[in-house]
């Protein structure tokens, strides 16, 4: 048994509304999130590509495959590396005000993993219960939905270091308002503006300890195993013995959370055992 290791990061967007509002809030009223005017409705979905109307200044959305390695060995030039890495079926953290799970430690359903670099493309899911397919985190027996509690939750700007190259929330949040504040005399478009003084005296606010600054060192981890049916098109042979019948491990991290362009970055690995 070998087992080939991708590891993989980038950017994700998550257009969600933030406690006190309900999850269904669409537009943001008393939490530190919204949705500014000219943009749709907040959704709670994860995306890892094709964001919703992404913000000026904000951070590109995707992720991609940054290494590869067999057995624990690099493999520098594995043709994996590159490789586009999306989250299918619309995937959100179901939290429900702290209802199903405490925030932070809230599942992220479904988890729908895809890989696709030239003609090579593989997908695969995690489902609560392979033989119950249409089971959600609201009909799932508690047994079941333990499992897609958060493996762990943690404070660090090791994430945000690597994502932004700083590890000083306050100081990237500053710079993010004087690009904003440099913007605003340039913006004609009455709905621009509008977007742009808010996101200015969202940004205005620079207490260290307040939700918006602590959240860039948030860092949460989740741990999948991949058990629905296998689609998988190798042309060339890079998974070559792949074995199907296996479970596949995933593991993902979370951090760096940008409440003003509604973004966090992610890093994390799957694993595919090959014979």
């Amino acid at each position: 048994m070998s087992i080939t290791v991708c590891h993989f990061a980038g950017w994700l967007q998550v257009r969600l509304a933030t406690n006190p509002d309900p999850p269904d809030e669409t537009r943001g009223i008393s939490g530190y999130t919204f949705a500014l005017p000219g943009e749709p409705d907040l959704d709670r979905v994860l995306r890892t590509h094709d964001p919703v109307a992404p913000r000026s200044h904000g951070p590109a959305i995707g992720l991609a495959v940054r290494a590869v390695s067999v057995d624990g060995v690099d493999v520098p030039r594995h043709p994996l590396i590159g490789a586009i890495v999306e989250l299918h079926d619309r995937p959100m953290f179901e939290s429900v005000n702290e209802v199903v799970m405490a925030q932070g430690f809230e599942a992220l359903e479904p988890f729908d993993v895809s890989l696709t670099q030239g003609e090579f493309r593989f997908r695969r899911r995690d489902y609560l219960d392979p033989s119950q397919p249409d089971l959600t985190v609201y009909t799932a027996p508690p047994a079941l939905l333990a499992a897609r509690r958060t493996a762990s939750f943690a404070l660090g700007t090791q994430l945000m270091q690597e994502a932004t190259g700083g590890s000083d929330p306050v100081a990237f949040r500053a710079a993010r308002l004087a690009q904003l504040q440099a913007d605003l005399p340039l913006t004609k478009d009455p709905a621009l503006r509008a977007g742009l003084t808010r996101r200015i005296s969202e940004l205005e606010i620079t207490d260290p300890n307040d939700h918006r600054t602590v959240s860039m060192t948030f860092i949460e981890s989740r741990t999948y195993q991949l058990n629905g049916p296998i689609d998988l098109m190798d042309p060339a042979g890079w998974l070559v013995g792949l074995d199907q019948f296996a479970t596949f491990a995933v593991g993902i991290s979370m951090g760096s959370w940008d409440a003003d362009a509604l973004s966090a970055y992610a890093v994390g690995t799957l694993s595919f055992p090959t014979h």
